[in-house]
């Protein structure tokens, strides 16, 4: 229910129609509920190999950028600490740190182009139909 409910919050600020999640066989996302969920919300579901983390590199690079620059860098002393932190370096790697597998901008920056360029396309499609 946990991840429902997280996937219900992204839904509702940023659409998943269209999405694909790629993830791997953790029963968190072959869960019936899950994949029912997403099925209604028209995500669509790829699953990588077992045992091959390199099919899922985004993420991968991900937790090793987390692990590198949060915790090897810091020692907790609470749950909460270690929650705000984490919090803090989320934000700053979606909103200011720039990426250059995505041509040096911002997640942010990256995702809102890509709205923006959707919109467009779906507008332009639904002009040409009615014509």
């Amino acid at each position: 229910m946990d991840l429902i409910n997280l996937l219900r919050r992204v839904n509702r600020d940023h659409e998943l129609k269209g999405v694909v999640l790629r993830n791997d066989n953790g029963s968190q996302f072959i869960a019936h509920r899950v994949r029912n969920f997403l099925r209604g919300s028209e995500v669509k579901q790829e699953f990588t190999h077992v045992a091959t983390p390199e099919e899922n590199a985004y993420i991968e690079a991900f937790h090793s950028i987390l692990e590198r620059e949060v915790i090897e860098r810091n020692e907790f002393a609470s749950y909460y600490e270690a929650k705000q932190t984490l919090q803090r370096f989320i934000t700053h790697y979606n909103i200011n740190r720039l990426h250059r597998s995505i041509g040096f901008v911002t997640p942010q920056q990256k995702w809102e182009a890509t709205y923006q360029e959707n919109a467009v396309y779906n507008t332009t499609i639904l002009e040409e139909m009615s014509n």
